[in-house]
């Protein structure tokens, strides 16, 4: 009967460790990444189960200036010629965006390169 108690209360602790772990020491950067983009294509409209939406491929800037090109799902159209900072979830899904007015200053000079 205390073996069965010990046991039970030791398989309780290693799983909240575990979910302490993965819900707070992981950075939020491994499930969803915030980028900034100059919108240079309209986007291609998709129907893919329940998503309804549009699929991009463009040049994206990290915080720290950092160029990639990555393919990306938006439920909503982004404009054509327009900046904005979009965070991607680790599903290709834009989760959040917003527009703005100008790129950083240092993201902005590798922009236009």
């Amino acid at each position: 009967m205390k073996n069965k108690k010990a046991l039970i209360i030791l398989l309780s602790s290693l799983l909240i460790v575990t979910v302490f772990v993965f819900e707070y020491m992981l950075p939020d950067e491994q499930t969803a990444a915030p980028y900034f983009v100059k919108m240079n294509s309209e986007g291609k409209a998709i129907k893919k189960n329940q998503f309804k939406g549009y699929a991009y491929k463009e040049k994206v800037f990290d915080s720290k200036g950092h160029a990639k090109t990555i393919s990306f799902f938006s439920e909503k159209k982004l404009p054509k010629n327009e900046h904005f900072k979009i965070v991607v979830a680790g599903n290709k899904l834009v989760t959040n965006y917003k527009k703005v007015n100008h790129l950083p200053k240092n993201i902005q000079y590798l922009a236009e390169k």
